[in-house]
């Protein structure tokens, strides 16, 4: 019996991301035991970029319900992440998450290798935006081992399905969880190390915004191709991680410390100096 943890991005009840949640997860086999949170039901605060949790042995010194979550994912032997589309990128709880990975990096070891997968939602053609890649972020930066993702067309609630052939897909994502001989269907011109379809040009080279990885553009006759290099310290390898969250981050710590002075000496022109306006008493 394995233990499947289900993080629901939406506040919607029995909307489209609960419904496929409990698909795939009800799908990766009989006998698991199932869990839930709704993301949106707790309470997440903003990072306060602190550093105090930099070392290692060190948590984040929020006293707000991150705990929690991090402790039912360390339990979970797989997890499945849904969102909603808003506005071209996912709910916002999923970005108040991701701003606490400063405190949550360097401890990649506890949550490594448990299989995941995402599901994105979106109620307008064309208007997915960002959300998959952005969901895939937040398995990748938790050291999950990201078994695949799929994007989901619902506007209204269980609208994702209502087509067999979506409600099919979202079954394989369930399945997908345990089986050891898996494959994902590779997308054209995806970055092969995040899959990221979101990619910038330098002028020179394509370059993946999540995981660094570059590429050149090909053209042979009229067909034009993205051809990449991965390596492999890329941001998610244990290398890359290490790289950011404890040499850098740490790095960076200490040259405050350094110059602690000189910077409020910097400061000091704006201290005593105020524009803010702010609402009226309640």
């Amino acid at each position: 019996m394995k233990k499947i943890l289900g993080i629901v991005a939406s506040p919607r009840k029995l909307g489209n991301c609960e419904i496929l949640t409990k698909v795939i997860m009800e799908a990766s086999g009989p006998n698991n035991q199932l869990e839930m949170i709704r993301l949106t039901d707790l309470d997440i605060k903003g990072c306060r970029a602190c550093y105090s949790c930099l070392p290692k042995e060190a948590p984040c010194v929020i006293e707000d319900d991150l705990d929690f979550l991090l402790a039912r994912i360390r339990d979970a032997d797989a997890v499945v992440i849904a969102a909603p589309c808003y506005i071209l990128g996912p709910n916002s709880s999923i970005k108040k998450l991701q701003d606490r990975f400063v405190s949550i990096g360097n401890k990649y070891e506890q949550f490594a290798g448990k299989p995941c997968v995402t599901a994105t939602t979106y109620g307008a053609p064309d208007w997915e935006g960002y959300t998959e890649p952005a969901l895939n972020l937040t398995a990748r930066f938790l050291n999950l081992n990201l078994v695949d993702s799929s994007v989901f067309f619902g506007a209204h609630p269980a609208e994702v399905i209502e087509n067999p052939a979506d409600l099919a897909r979202a079954q394989q994502l369930g399945r997908a969880l345990f089986d050891p001989g898996y494959k994902r269907a590779a997308k054209a011109n995806e970055c092969p190390v995040c899959w990221s379809d979101i990619l910038r040009y330098d002028g020179a080279n394509v370059i993946c915004p999540f995981c660094g990885t570059r590429g050149v553009i090909k053209a042979e006759g009229e067909k034009v191709s993205l051809v990449f290099y991965p390596k492999s310290n890329h941001r998610f390898s244990d290398e890359g991680r290490r790289h950011h969250f404890e040499a850098y981050l740490n790095s960076k710590k200490q040259e405050f410390l350094n110059k602690r002075q000189h910077f409020k000496e910097l400061q000091n022109p704006y201290r005593n100096t105020g524009y803010w306006v702010t609402p009226d008493p309640k």
